[in-house]
């Protein structure tokens, strides 16, 4: 079985509205020339990748290096005419976005006294579906001139109303082809954050009941509280679950809304606690009617929790013979990934056998590194031992894992794993993520900005990439409503006992 490490909750995009910033106490100034600017990030962003990612020396994905060089053309070419943060921000973020990976972003965008302004055209639409498909639906009005509430976008300018979603907003926030991507941004679509780099919509036709009807967008202003007020008619909001063990009417429920790997943050030491409740009530929670596995607002971190927790009620040998497994796990072994295990071993001092594999690894690294192989391939710690038989699951309650639209990474690793233990999944489709995994970060050189980068490749792994999960039932409520969500599982949970 191959071990994935501690790292990284969730990748925030454009989160919506803007940047996430970097809350420093010593703000970064603003550059002279944010063309220059563009130009020096955009450099080492493909600098470090080179450097560090998987994908350049990848012999199974032979377009990464040229995709990578055409990214960084693109964003030098647009660094001649850049003038503004705006310019700066979203061609780094295009650049970014088009490797349609969660796991390989820019983050901790430096405000440098920007201040983020939008315009809208008095209304906004949020993505529905039905048995046409999706729409984009005029969800929030404000002016009476606009489409009415209800109407549904044709397209605009000649564009047809996915290919403009696809131009104004998928180029930059990436996975487009993901329904969960696709349900996030939506609502973005007429809000213009400025975007030199698309072109907003000026002429649109709506179909409003049985006539279709054309619209001049008039764009104002559009003020933070009638935006957040719009973003919330257009889409239902995520909801963390606690990190908890507690009854409900069918049984038992394991909060799990984090999967953080430090085991001294908050959500580590909850997780801790969860570890230790699971293993002493064990018997119990296995004699449970029905067992529910919440992962709401859960967007990574170590896939460790998830695999001791189940453990504990499974058992080893039948979370052995059933986790999905991938054919093999490369490393990229560049000196500045050997060094970011090397800090995980500090980190992880509390866990003497996770330090003693690290070492491993750091070692294996490096000696890769000194004989010019350009990826170390992890060892599979149960090649060399034959597997015990799995003998029945001692597992009798029925397993539920609710999930969301954010569900990625390591969340998505916990889905696999509790599908492969029979858990029926209910709630939202999942987000998806590539096998590039585990994560280190890079401030570049500038200080502006943060990257993200993989260190590592799954070969072979079960899942293929930015495949999703799709639940069998769907939760189309408030996402925030966990009395309507555990009525309506244990309605299903009824259904599944009568079968």
């Amino acid at each position: 079985m191959f071990r994935t490490l501690i790292l990284s909750a969730a990748l925030a995009a454009l989160a919506g509205f803007g940047p996430a910033l970097a809350q420093d106490a010593a703000p970064t100034p603003a550059p002279e020339d944010w063309g220059v600017a563009l130009a020096q990030d955009a450099r080492a962003f493909h600098d470090v990748i080179l450097d560090s990612h998987p994908g350049p020396v990848d012999a199974g994905n032979p377009g990464f290096t040229p995709h990578l060089k055409a990214g960084l053309a693109t964003a030098l070419e647009r660094a001649r005419t850049a003038d503004s943060y705006e310019d700066w921000y979203f061609a780094l973020q295009e650049y970014a976005a088009s490797f349609n990976d969660g796991h390989l972003s820019l983050t901790n965008w430096a405000g440098m006294g920007h201040q983020w302004t939008a315009d809208w055209p008095g209304f906004l639409t949020g993505l529905r579906t039905g048995p046409d498909g999706e729409r984009h639906e005029v969800v929030f009005s404000r002016d009476p001139a606009a489409p009415p509430e209800g109407a549904v976008l044709i397209g605009c300018d000649g564009r047809q109303a996915e290919d403009l979603a696809a131009e104004i907003i998928g180029r930059g926030s990436g996975r487009w082809s993901l329904p969960s991507r696709r349900a996030t941004f939506a609502a973005t679509l007429f809000v213009d954050q400025h975007n030199p780099w698309v072109q907003r919509a000026e002429q649109c036709e709506f179909r409003v009941g049985t006539e279709t009807r054309r619209y001049a967008l008039a764009w104002r202003p559009l003020p933070n509280a009638v935006r957040d007020e719009g973003f919330a008619a257009a889409r239902s909001p995520r909801h963390t679950a606690p990190i908890e063990l507690r009854g409900w009417s069918g049984g038992q429920w394991i909060g799990l809304g984090g999967f953080n790997g430090d085991p001294a943050s908050a959500d580590g030491m909850a997780l801790t606690a969860l570890q230790a409740a699971v293993e002493a009530r064990a018997d119990e929670i296995r004699q449970a009617p029905a067992v529910v596995f919440d992962l709401r607002g859960n967007s990574g971190g170590s896939s460790a929790w998830i695999n001791a927790l189940a453990t504990s009620l499974w058992g080893e040998a039948v979370v052995n013979a059933r986790a999905p497994e991938s054919e093999a796990v490369d490393w990229r072994p560049s000196d500045k990934n050997i060094a970011q295990l090397e800090e995980y071993k500090v980190l992880m001092a509390s866990n003497p056998e996770l330090v003693a594999w690290l070492t491993t690894a750091a070692e294996g690294m490096q000696a890769a590194r000194a004989e010019g192989r350009p990826l170390w391939r992890e060892p599979d710690e149960d090649e060399a031992v034959a597997a015990p038989p799995a003998g029945p699951s001692p597992m009798k309650a029925r397993t539920w894992v609710l999930t969301d639209s954010g569900c990625a990474s390591a969340c998505l690793d916990a889905v696999d794993l509790l599908k492969a233990l029979g858990a029926t999944q209910v709630g939202q489709e999942t987000s998806g993520d590539t096998a590039y995994m585990e994560l280190r970060e890079e401030p570049l050189p500038g200080g502006r900005v943060v990257a993200r980068i993989p260190m590592k490749v799954y070969r072979g792994r079960p899942r293929g990439d930015n495949e999703t999960h799709v639940p069998a039932h769907e939760w189309t409520g408030a996402l925030s409503d966990t009395a309507g969500i555990e009525a309506w599982i244990a309605g299903l949970d009824a259904a599944a006992a009568e079968r």
